[in-house]
C-alpha cells in the first residue's frame, strides 16, 4: 500500500464531498434539526395534561383540593360543571382525564383527619376520596394521570396529619439524571442516530452514485489495491463524522445544558470505532446495492430503525422479549447509546466504555473482512 496514491485517493474524495452539497447539509444541518426535534418535540416529561374537574362538595377542603390541582404544573384545569359534561370532552379528545370530588368530601375529609390525629378507628365508607378517570387510549398518559393524581392527594392528606408521630421516613435521591430532563437521555439516541446518517446513510448514497456512474469500476481497474480504495473511502467520511459530532454534542451542551460527565479520550475511543463501523456498514450495502435507492432503503433498515427500536434509545432492552434481546446484540447502535449515555450522565465508567469497544472493534474486523472481500469478487 502506498502513501501518495492513498494522498491522491483522500483528496479526490474530499473534492468530490465539497462539491456535493447535500453532504455538508447531512453532515451540519441535519444534526442541528434532529437535536431541535428531540429537544423540543420529543419529551417523556409529562406536564399540562388535559384534566376536568368536577366539585360535587362545595365544603373547604374540596375547594382546597381544587386549587391544589390547579396550581399543579402536570396538569391544566378545566371546572366542570358536571360528570356529564366533564365526560363529553373527554369522548371528544379535547381533555384526557377527569377527577371527581364527591359530595360530603369536606365533611368526611374532616372526620377521617380528627380519627387520624385521635388514633379513632375509621368508620367504614367516611374516609374522604376523590375518582380518577383517565383515558385509557393512551395507556402511559392513563398510567402518569393515575400516578399525579394519586400521589398528590396522599401527599396533601400526610402534610395535615402532623400531631401523629412520625415512625418513618424515606428519603428519594435521584442519581444521574436529578433534573429529570428527558433530553439528557434522548441526548445518546440523537448522537447514535446523527453518526448512523451521516457515516452509513451519506456514505452508502453518495458510493452508489459513483456506482451507478461508472467511476468506481473505473476506479477498480487502476493498479490500486482493495487497501487503499477501502482506506481512502473510510478517511474522509470519518473525518466528516467526527466533525459532525463535535458539532452535535457542543449543540447540545450549549443550547441544552446536556451534562457531560465523561472525559474526552473515553468519547475518542469509543466513537471512533463506532464511526468506523458505520462507514463499513454504509460501503457494504452501497458495494451490494450500487443503485442509490436500494442504499438508502437498505441503509435505512440496517441502522437508522435499529437505532430507534433496538438500540436501548427508546425501549428497554430489557422488557423485550427474549429473542428480540438477543437479536439486538447484532446492532452497534446498542453499544454506542449505552456508552455515550455512560459518558454523558455517570462518567468513565471504564467497564462499559472498554467492553463496548472491544465489541464494536470485533464488528470492524469482520467487517473490514467483508468489505474487502466483496471488493475483491467485483473485480474478478
Amino acid at each position: 500500500m502506498k502513501l501518495t496514491i492513498v494522498k491522491a485517493l483522500i483528496s479526490k474524495e474530499v473534492k468530490q464531498i465539497k462539491r456535493d452539497a447535500s453532504s455538508v447539509l447531512v453532515a451540519f444541518i441535519l444534526p442541528m434539526i434532529v437535536l431541535l426535534i428531540f429537544g423540543y418535540g420529543v419529551s417523556f416529561n409529562i406536564e399540562n395534561i388535559k384534566m376536568e374537574l368536577v366539585n360535587l362538595d362545595s365544603g373547604t377542603m374540596s375547594n382546597k383540593i381544587t386549587d391544589l390541582y390547579a396550581s399543579s404544573k402536570y396538569f391544566n384545569i378545566n371546572k366542570a360543571a358536571t360528570t356529564e359534561d366533564a365526560q363529553e370532552r373527554v369522548e371528544s379528545g379535547e381533555s384526557q382525564g377527569i377527577i371527581i370530588i364527591p359530595e360530603h368530601f369536606s365533611k368526611k375529609f374532616i372526620h377521617g383527619l380528627y380519627g387520624m390525629q385521635t388514633n379513632q378507628r375509621p368508620i367504614r365508607g367516611s374516609l374522604p376520596e376523590i375518582q380518577i378517570i383517565s383515558d385509557g387510549t393512551d395507556p402511559n398518559t392513563a398510567a402518569y394521570i393515575e400516578a399525579y393524581a394519586s400521589g398528590m392527594f396522599y401527599q396533601y392528606c400526610a402534610s395535615l396529619n402532623k400531631t401523629k408521630p412520625q415512625i418513618l421516613s424515606v428519603n428519594n435521591r435521584l442519581w444521574f439524571n436529578s433534573t429529570t430532563e428527558s433530553i439528557n437521555f434522548l441526548m445518546s439516541g440523537a448522537l447514535t442516530m446523527i453518526l448512523s446518517i451521516v457515516g452509513t446513510f451519506l456514505t452508502a448514497l453518495v458510493v452508489a452514485k459513483e456506482w451507478e456512474r461508472g467511476t468506481m469500476e473505473a476506479l477498480i481497474a487502476t493498479p490500486v489495491s482493495i487497501w487503499e480504495i477501502i482506506i481512502s473511502k473510510i478517511v474522509p467520511y470519518f473525518v466528516l463524522c467526527i466533525f459532525s459530532l463535535v458539532f452535535s454534542l457542543l449543540y447540545g451542551i450549549l443550547v441544552f445544558n446536556v451534562p457531560f460527565q465523561g472525559s474526552i479520550l473515553a468519547l475518542t475511543l469509543v466513537a471512533t470505532v463506532f464511526i468506523t463501523v458505520s462507514i463499513l456498514i454504509g460501503l457494504i450495502i452501497s458495494t451490494t446495492a450500487k443503485d442509490q435507492f436500494v442504499a438508502s432503503m437498505g441503509a435505512m433498515v440496517v441502522t437508522f430503525l435499529p437505532t430507534f427500536m433496538l438500540s436501548g434509545f427508546v425501549f428497554e432492552i430489557k422488557s423485550m422479549p427474549l429473542w428480540l434481546q438477543c437479536l439486538t446484540v447484532i446492532f452497534p447502535a446498542k453499544y454506542f447509546v449505552s456508552s455515550i449515555r455512560t459518558l454523558c450522565l455517570v462518567g468513565d465508567v471504564w467497564s462499559i466504555i472498554l467492553e463496548n469497544t472491544a465489541i464494536l472493534s470485533a464488528m470492524a474486523v469482520f467487517l473490514m473482512y467483508s468489505l474487502k472481500k466483496k471488493l475483491r469478487k467485483n473485480i474478478e
